[in-house]
């Protein structure tokens, strides 16, 4: 195909268009136009209705043309008055006014039709929700003439959107596309013909079959999405990675990384942006129990994100052209359906993997509702846009074109050395057709200073075979980190040593991408070593690596391996097997000292209803149960093996389970068990609400009498929700015995609320106590407590008297602090200020305090607090991250905002605003959360627009509320170091 050449044909095309598109381009006048919040950066209007309608996906060809979903049958109405069928409609710029003056249907008659990609040797690709197939248009006419069906999906599911979505291609041919979770619903995969990478949603829980060309077949786990790969004519048929819920969009850099966009993982916020690894598990399991769904990496096994997403990222891109400035090339751009926006993220290596930062580049009104982002060969970006909050179709749709506002000077180079990435691995593949002069011309762009021309020549020579060991040998040492996990994932075997790069190579994502192709015994010691690694994707990849080097009854033999790490690995690996588990495995395993080689053979048990272990289960709970995460997996387990799956429907999300079993009962009647640990009481008390029945101050009073300082310490948090006068008096005798543990006592007083004015002598008291720990807990309960005069005096005596209780007495007088400290941009020395002892069990209390800095209204930790914004997971008893970045998060919030946490201003009609981050949205209403943790919602009909903001949520001057020993205190219990006071409890 190389452009529309027949001018009677396009003279008549337009003639017979040039009434609908003025009627498009009068309406289009009225269209408001998404704002660019780069001001090197617009957009403007392509084309839209009714040209184009209802868009869902949209590709761009290697002439500029663009393709575009429109569908017809996606909730469709019953009088809707459109064609029966979807049409993929081709739009072309041929006066180079910036829009779409040529527009005609290049095929129709498909339904539920999701996404679409233009392939370099000019088939055009596309995704229903339960088949692939591909056209192409062999007499350049601009109609398809030929369709090839790929594969297909066979399954009840219906549910427009969680089937097959979106594409990539690397660069060896491949095709990659996602489908998404169909309902849960049972599925069959046949391949015929193709060389393709897929996703592959949750289905809706149910079974999904792939059958591949040679009867190959690969059950698609129920309830969970994943990527899939076969070849071009469907040989070869493998799973790449699995734990998706509606990965609608996938892209590669140009080392050949994969990223995902998955949409609604578990109906739970934020969406995510994943750095795809082979063997990758992404935890979402929809046909399963919450405790054994994860979102980042909350349970074992699983990968965590690389950031979270808007709301619905209905596309994702890697930029690598030159239209937009320089500092795009290399980032991802995401477009958000749900929070009508596009966003950059800007990727760092991160251990085995990245991290991002990000910032929104377009923002538009409710009606801006992005879905697929192309990129054209001049650079340009297109968009496409559902143009209407509504499901339903609604006849109206937008594709938009981005572009600098002041493009630098374009040089015609159509090299390998291209800036453009689609120019260069065109003219990769035409030196291959030149033989040997191209060939050289290849080797030659191994040395090229750019490692961009570096990795195309490296990627087209391995596809030929043609690199020697030397030039092998010289790419891994390349300096250019990227690049040497590019040929560590490519090269083959008879050129690379890989346990020695897994070793030896400084990059930890270098050495993440040999481990995964290790299969060799002599590698153990090192796989076994990688397996301890605090880096979850080193720990895949070592995961991997002891997958491909034994098999399944070696694996079993090494499970009696001293390190834990080691068994934690094997039963992983085991467990996703889905081979016929052994008893005396799961029996080893479920009396196994490491918590997380319990849950996976709990959660292994609940999963495949292996019966003969309920009554052990039952049995364990009173002491094996001991981390909050246990507990709801044993009785999450349980639950399946006594038939609760039944009462699992397609909509059902969250704890519904614990309604519908035996939980809260079961969980109650360990409270009265003898031999039901302090350690599993402790759970239990977090697990149960402070109203349970069974929570009874008489039983809490019993507890309190524990020798167990983690068990008191609960027991106390329990009985201050209680707020009865005679619970009181029971927090005031603990809080004033100097027999007791100093760090229980100020636990106790923290009950005593100082807006009541009874509470206020005995917190004054408190605070001249002897022991700091004590005094100063008072101190900070006493904030904005009304005094007395005389009350005032006593606290500026005792600030007098004792130089560090100066700045919380100050406090409490002026709800300021007057300590000098360093400014929010002064980060370096904030951390030299920060340094020096402290205190995890004060900043405990301090995370939790309702007087505090309100940590617990917005971030869950150890089983508390509330989830709003992101939560912080433990990793060997540290959240995920270092000291630097903690510290400039709260002295300076929105420097670095989560996109899946991007506040809103929402403004209504009638002049009212709000701020907050998105919560949720349905068809009548948009609810966000605020700063205090509270929802607030809005009727979408009187909602005049929603502004992404820069500013956090989490409020600017949080550092200025705690005193310079507070802020320690609170970085110790999030980061505690090795050996510290860790306050686990």
């Amino acid at each position: 195909m190389t452009g529309f050449t027949n001018r009677k044909m396009l003279f008549s095309c337009i003639s017979g268009l040039m009434f609908v598109l003025a009627t498009s381009f009068l309406q289009a006048e009225e269209i408001k136009t998404p704002r660019s919040l780069d001001d090197r950066v617009k957009i403007e209007l392509f084309a839209s209705e009714p040209d184009i309608v209802t868009v869902t996906g949209l590709t761009v060809d290697q002439h500029n043309r663009v393709y575009v979903v429109e569908s017809h049958t996606h909730f469709r109405p019953e009088n809707y008055q459109g064609p029966k069928t979807d049409r993929i409609r081709l739009l072309q710029d041929t006066t180079g006014d910036g829009h779409a003056d040529y527009i005609q249907t290049f095929y129709e008659g498909s339904t539920e039709t999701m996404n679409i990609a233009a392939h370099p040797e000019g088939w055009i690709y596309v995704a229903t929700r339960s088949s692939i197939f591909r056209l192409r248009d062999q007499d350049d006419d601009g109609t398809a003439d030929i369709r090839q069906n790929l594969v297909q999906l066979e399954t009840t599911a219906t549910y427009p959107h969680n089937g097959f979505s979106g594409f990539a291609f690397d660069f060896f041919n491949n095709v990659y596309f996602t489908m998404g979770e169909n309902e849960g619903a049972d599925a069959e995969l046949v391949g015929d013909f193709g060389n393709v990478y897929f996703t592959l949603g949750q289905n809706y829980g149910d079974d999904a079959l792939l059958v591949g060309k040679g009867n190959v077949r690969i059950p698609a786990l129920r309830g969970e999405g994943g990527i899939f790969r076969c070849r071009l004519d469907g040989s070869k048929l493998e799973r790449i990675a699995t734990g998706f819920w509606n990965p609608f969009h996938l892209c590669f850099d140009v080392n050949g990384r994969m990223f995902v966009g998955d949409n609604d993982p578990g109906n739970r916020p934020p969406c995510r942006l994943l750095t795809i690894v082979r063997g990758g598990d992404y935890g979402y399991r929809r046909r399963t129990l919450e405790p054994f769904i994860a979102v980042n990496a909350e349970t074992p096994g699983t990968l965590p994100m690389t950031s979270s997403t808007g709301e619905s990222p209905t596309g994702l891109i890697i930029y690598e052209s030159d239209q937009l400035p320089a500092d795009y090339r290399g980032d991802l751009l995401v477009a958000s359906w749900g929070e009508h926006r596009i966003d950059r993220y800007h990727l760092t290596p991160d251990g085995a993997a990245f991290k991002a930062t990000t910032q929104p580049v377009i923002a538009g009104e409710e009606h801006f509702r992005p879905a697929g982002i192309a990129a054209g060969p001049d650079g340009s970006l297109y968009v496409g846009d559902w143009a209407d909050r509504s499901y339903p179709l609604h006849g109206k749709g937008r594709v938009w074109r981005i572009s600098a506002v002041k493009p630098g000077e374009k040089q015609k180079d159509n090299t390998i050395t291209s800036s453009d990435w689609q120019t260069r691995n065109a003219a990769a593949r035409h030196l291959l057709t030149q033989g040997e002069v191209g060939i050289t011309a290849l080797k030659a762009a191994l040395k090229n200073e750019d490692p961009r021309v570096r990795a195309v020549a490296l990627n087209t020579l391995v596809s030929v075979d043609k690199l020697t060991p030397e030039q092998a040998a010289s790419i891994l040492q390349d300096k250019q980190t990227g690049l040497r996990e590019q040929a560590v994932t490519i090269l083959p075997e008879k050129l690379i040593e890989l346990t020695k790069i897994a070793q030896e190579d400084p990059s930890p994502a270098v050495q993440a991408a040999a481990l995964r192709r290790i299969s060799a015994k002599s590698a153990l010691p090192l796989i076994f070593k990688r397996l301890a690694s605090p880096d979850k994707f080193m720990q895949q990849a070592a995961r991997q690596g002891l997958r491909n080097s034994l098999s399944d009854a070696e694996l079993a033999e090494v499970f009696s391996h001293a390190d834990p790490t080691v068994r934690l690995g094997v039963i992983l690996l085991l467990k996703d097997s889905r081979s016929t588990p052994s008893t005396s495995l799961l029996k080893q395993a479920l009396n196994d000292e490491n918590p997380q080689v319990r849950f996976a053979a709990v959660e292994w048990i609940g999963r495949d209803e292996l019966h003969d272990f309920r009554e052990t289960l039952i049995a364990d709970l009173a002491s094996k149960a001991t981390t909050p995460e246990l507990l709801k997996a044993y009785l999450a387990a349980i639950a399946q093996l006594d038939g609760v799956m039944k009462d699992w429907t397609r909509g059902t999300t969250g704890d519904w389970w614990v309604s519908k079993s035996q939980a809260r009962q079961q969980a109650a009647q360990l409270l009265e068990l003898p031999e039901t640990s302090p350690a599993v009481l402790q759970q239990i008390l977090l697990f149960l609400p402070a109203n349970d029945p069974a929570l009874s101050e008489a039983k809490l009073t019993e507890f309190l009498k524990s020798e167990d300082p983690g068990l008191q310490t609960e027991t106390v948090r329990t009985l201050r929700e209680l707020k009865s006068d005679s619970v009181r008096e029971k927090l005031l005798r603990l809080a004033n015995d100097e027999a007791t543990d100093a760090n229980l006592r100020a636990e106790a007083l923290i009950g005593l609320d100082s807006s009541f004015a009874k509470n206020i002598e005995p917190l004054l008291k408190l605070a001249q106590d002897k022991n700091p720990i004590v005094s100063k807990e008072a101190l900070r309960t006493l904030s904005g407590a009304t005094l007395t005069e005389a009350q005032r005096t006593r606290l500026q005596q005792l600030a007098v008297a004792d130089a560090d209780k100066a700045a919380a007495v100050e406090r409490i007088f002026t709800r300021q602090l007057n300590e000098k400290r360093p400014t929010r941009d002064q980060l370096a020395a904030w951390m030299q200020t920060l340094a020096g002892p402290a205190d995890s069990q004060a900043g405990q209390r301090l995370f939790f305090h309702p007087k505090g800095p309100g940590c617990f209204r917005c971030h869950q930790i150890d089983g508390r607090g509330q989830q709003v914004g992101p939560g912080l997971i433990r990793s060997n008893g540290r959240i995920a991250l270092n000291r630097e970045r903690l510290v400039e998060a709260i002295i300076n919030p929105s420097k670095d905002i989560d996109p899946g946490f991007l506040p809103l201003t929402i403004v209504t009609i009638d002049g009212k605003s709000a701020s907050g981050i998105y919560h949720k949205h349905n068809n009548k209403e948009r609810s966000i959360y605020n700063s205090q943790g509270e929802v607030i919602s809005f009727k979408i009909n009187d909602i005049e627009e929603m502004i992404p903001s820069k500013t956090s949520i989490m409020p600017n001057g949080l550092a200025d509320q705690m005193t310079i020993q507070e802020f320690r205190d609170l970085i110790a219990y999030l980061l505690p170091e090795a050996g510290s006071n860790c306050s686990s409890d």
